[in-house]
């Protein structure tokens, strides 16, 4: 071929290459900025920060939640979450002339909730996937998703709620599928526009107080400094039935007086009903910590006895309410905080509070994803001089960010382990941070053995990708994924047996997918075509990575028979979820046999091996939002639309490495001393003379 000619080709081969990383990027581009929400940040009147000491003590305070005891921070960042994807909102405070922008975290929302709802209610904490829902109800709203205060949709608050009733009547009558995606959508903001309205309310009775004027009142049950206030009331509401009897057989009828009185009561014990779960319990054989309102309803009721704590809880709060208003909110909030972990009666309660909280302000996969990031962005510079002493630098230098994003990855993984008390791979979420762990520590540890640079690049690729998947799920979910599990899932030594292990398969697979990839996107740029060396290396990299996910995926599927068979009393079902785990044990024996038969070449096993990532997220994900089987107990919402968009990318590298085979051939047809090329023709012609 002439020089003419290898110039032309490399020039075309550079052009195809970029061209479809062009497709591919664009395709994950446009997942991630369909994500997105473009938002304003809204103006807040009057708001004031609150203060960072008063911020650390309501971390720690203790509520159950999800059937667990956990720190208010918890609650507050996954109720935050379900509501607007975020753990920040912005908002722009007057400050002068100029306005100061200003974050609110999770407990600085619910603080707002509880103790300043007017504030909360400014607050643009609602995420409107779709705002026709809203525009169908009256109401002009603007861009087609939107982060929404409650205030902006106050004006339609009745229609919304009525008609979130309307869908609920809907479904239980005809079941989740008769509704359409938008009834869905308006069901799901009028519920949590319940929600929301349920904490703004739940101290109410502290901080309105009751409306009581003492000259209606006999004598005996004047006292001016208490009568303002619930628990007073709560207090005396025997006698206040014993009046209001009288009041029945000498009049026929109660007076207004001691209706409104009633009224007032019943009102502030409905509001209260649901908000945060954070007073224990009061029985020694009961573990769950109910709302307030609820507590209550029970006393009057008759149905529990204990009158004098929830009276001393009531004042409590009321106090609480009051500090926050005028004295020392600091020191009320840890008295609340100290006096409900004292009564859980729960050793080392604290100490679980506090590090759970830690856990989550540590940021581990943050950290861990900033320094997979400068690994890769580092490890970059090494392919254009590879031999330099700069090279050399740099290496060791992506060799210390790959190790730092390793370490912050595993130990984050360790201290969720130990806050569950189980192994990290009890839900989807769990196994997101696992499988990436075991594909960076698979490929670090190659690279270290092989010394070929490409790996450690790759590592912190998918180290990135992974933590970041994550983190859009955890943000997309809003779920609090320490939450005790399923039933049926609840078995730490199965979880530490068939979940790991299948769980190390799915790693196995992805990282042989990538590994292909790769390696079709440099044979298509043409910068390995003579290295021999460098191509029989991939692909006996691939080839070991598939022989390790056939093992971890054959022997975590016989475990999870065993299982099965020891949980619903039969080894196989045909379950979803047990089809897709067969089918990549399936392919890569598949791969194996095709290698060792002759009938799969180098470029056969790497289209294979891109093949397999398709096959193992459909094993690992697809098969749970079909939300069928046994196993529909890890179904999720949302994620279909990712998922087609990760096969268009794999089927796109498919692309890459048929055109990049097409080369390739058309090369070494046309390489000197084959017949048909340059060589090939001196050869003959010398031959004859």
């Amino acid at each position: 071929m002439t020089t003419t000619n290898q110039k032309s080709m490399r020039v075309l081969r550079w052009a195809l290459v970029l061209a479809f990383l062009i497709i591919e990027f664009s395709v994950i581009f446009y997942a991630i900025w369909g994500a997105r929400v473009a938002d304003e940040k809204q103006v807040v009147q009057g708001y004031t920060e609150w203060p960072e000491e008063v911020v650390a003590i309501a971390d720690t305070v203790p509520v159950q939640d999800g059937g667990r005891l956990k720190p208010l921070y918890s609650f507050a960042r996954f109720r935050m979450l379900a509501l607007s994807g975020k753990l920040k909102l912005e908002i722009e405070v007057p400050e002068g002339e100029n306005f100061k922008s200003v974050k609110v975290g999770p407990t600085q929302w619910l603080l707002d909730c509880l103790f300043r709802p007017d504030l909360a209610k400014e607050l643009p904490v609602f995420l409107v996937d779709n705002t026709e829902i809203l525009t169908a109800l009256g109401l002009e709203v603007g861009p087609p998703r939107k982060r929404m205060s409650f205030n902006e949709i106050l004006p339609v608050y009745d229609q919304l709620t009525a008609r979130g009733r309307e869908v609920e009547q809907k479904m239980r009558e005809r079941g989740k599928d008769a509704i359409t995606l938008q009834e869905k959508q308006t069901n799901e903001l009028a519920r949590q526009i319940l929600q929301f309205m349920g904490l703004t309310t739940s101290l109410d009775f502290a901080r309105e107080g009751m409306p009581i004027d003492s000259a209606e009142f006999p004598p005996e049950m004047v006292d001016q400094d208490k009568m303002t206030r619930f628990s007073y009331w709560l207090s005396v509401l025997p006698f206040l039935q014993k009046v209001a009897q009288e009041e029945q057989q000498r009049r026929g009828e109660i007076s207004e007086r001691t209706r409104k009185l009633f009224s007032t009561m019943e009102a502030f014990i409905l509001r209260s009903q649901f908000g945060v779960n954070w007073i224990p319990n009061y029985k020694e054989d009961e573990k769950e910590w109910i709302p307030l309102g609820l507590r209550l309803r029970s006393l009057i009721e008759g149905k529990e006895t204990y009158w004098q704590d929830a009276i001393a809880d009531l004042k409590q709060l009321e106090d609480l309410v009051a500090a926050h208003k005028e004295g020392d909110f600091q020191a009320e909030l840890l008295k609340w905080r100290d006096s409900v972990v004292e009564r859980a009666e729960q050793d080392g309660l604290l100490e679980k509070i506090e590090g759970e909280a830690r856990y989550y302000r540590a940021k581990f996969f943050k950290h861990a994803l900033i320094w997979f990031i400068l690994a890769f962005t580092i490890g970059i510079f090494t392919w254009f001089a590879p031999r330099s002493r700069f090279a050399k630098f740099v290496n060791w230098a992506t060799v210390i960010s790959f190790v730092a994003g390793v370490a912050y990855l595993g130990w984050g993984i360790y201290q969720r382990s130990a806050l569950m008390g189980r192994p990290p791979v009890g839900n989807l979420y769990d196994t997101i941070p696992f499988i990436t762990l075991g594909a960076v520590v698979v490929l670090g540890l190659a690279e270290w053995m092989t010394r070929r640079r490409v790996l450690l690049s790759l590592g912190a690729a998918l180290g990135t990708l992974g933590i970041f998947m994550s983190f859009r799920f955890e943000f997309g979910d809003g779920t609090d994924h320490m939450d005790p599990l399923n039933a049926v899932l609840n078995s730490n030594y199965w979880l530490a047996t068939h979940v790991v292990t299948v769980v190390l398969g799915y790693s196995g697979g992805l990282v042989a997918c990538f590994l292909s990839q790769i390696y079709v996107h440099i044979r298509l740029a043409g910068l390995k075509e003579d290295d021999r060396k460098f191509q029989r290396f991939m692909t006996r990299s691939v080839y070991g990575v598939v022989c390790f996910t056939l093992l971890f995926s054959l022997v975590g599927t016989v475990l999870g028979g065993i299982w099965a068979n020891d949980s619903w009393g039969r080894f196989w079902g045909w379950d979803p979820k047990e089809n897709g785990a067969l089918l990549i044990v399936l392919w890569c024996l598949i791969i194996l046999h095709s290698r060792l038969a002759g009938w799969a070449t180098d470029w056969g096993i790497h289209f294979m091996s891109i093949f397999m990532g398709i096959v193992v997220a459909f094993s690992w994900w697809h098969v749970n939002l079909l939300g069928v089987g046994l196993h529909s107990y890890g179904f999720t919402e949302g994620m279909d639309t990712t998922l087609y968009q990760f096969y268009l990318v794999e089927l796109l590298a498919i692309g890459v490495g048929v055109v990049a085979w097409f080369l390739a051939k058309g090369r070494k047809k046309n390489a000197p001393g084959s017949e048909g090329g340059d060589g090939g023709s001196n050869n003959q012609a010398i031959a004859k003379t």
